[in-house]
């Protein structure tokens, strides 16, 4: 049993110790075949410190070898990105053999007070535990929380990802305007050039010689053997044809899902 095909097996798993509801709807007209079927499947893979759902959406080959997923917001006041997401859920039709994961916001309370921040005053990108990780700056827009993984959103996001396994992931943020450079030159350079962006290191603070307490680092760290995760940080402003067509489309081509 394929990795992807083992995340949608059960109809009722638990993450993170919120209960995952697994619907599958029905193939897309057309694109069922005799070595695997088109799915569109939306799940709960957990909740927020404030009570809110994180949504994730399936659409592709049920079993794809190849998936990409995009999440489009981690900080609650960088809003463009769940337009991409939202964009690519609704528009991008994976070609055969692959599919697309996509998370439009991990974190519902800062979405909906519009702050950095999660319900609890973490920032989920400094929550991550890895060799980076710290608790100071408690108080402020960067603080990474009481301890590692401290917060569900992180908590649900990390047995998410260790569940599906994704190729490529193309996390987006705001408004440094830049693909982070990595070890992911290939993914990286298709980023850059489908979405008109510049590569350059995108740091976190964290001491020399230490991983960055971020999604990034600790997917590249803990499952890198399975795929690559990039940060990608629009301007901090964006047309609308750009937070939609043009990434989306971008984001797909690059990770050559469409």
């Amino acid at each position: 049993m394929t990795r992807l095909l083992a995340a949608l097996a059960a109809a009722l798993v638990v993450v993170a110790g919120a209960a995952v509801v697994v619907p599958v709807q029905a193939a897309a007209p057309g694109r069922a075949s005799a070595a695997a079927a088109y799915v569109e499947t939306s799940i709960v893979i957990g909740t927020s410190a404030r009570g809110r759902p994180i949504r994730a959406f399936y659409r592709g080959d049920e079993g794809a070898p190849h998936v990409l997923l995009v999440l489009g917001q981690m900080h609650g006041d960088e809003k463009d990105g769940i337009a991409t997401a939202r964009w690519i859920r609704d528009h991008v039709h994976p070609r055969p053999g692959t599919g697309v994961w996509v998370v439009p916001t991990m974190n519902p309370d800062g979405n909906a007070r519009g702050t950095r921040t999660n319900g609890r005053g973490v920032d989920l990108n400094r929550n991550w535990p890895t060799s980076g990780w710290s608790g100071a700056h408690r108080g402020t827009r960067y603080w990474g929380g009481r301890r590692p993984a401290s917060e569900p959103e992180t908590r649900a996001m990390m047995a998410f990802l260790s569940q599906v396994r994704p190729d490529y992931i193309a996390s987006i943020h705001q408004p440094l305007r830049a693909i982070g450079r990595g070890g992911h030159g290939r993914w990286e350079r298709r980023l850059a050039r489908f979405l008109h962006l510049p590569r350059r290191h995108l740091g976190v603070g964290n001491p020399a010689g230490t991983d960055s307490p971020t999604l990034t680092a600790w997917y590249d760290t803990t499952h890198g053997q399975d795929g690559a995760a990039v940060t990608v940080e629009y301007g901090a402003r964006t047309t609308h044809r750009y937070r939609t067509r043009v990434a989306g489309r971008g984001i797909a081509r690059a990770a050559r899902v469409r």
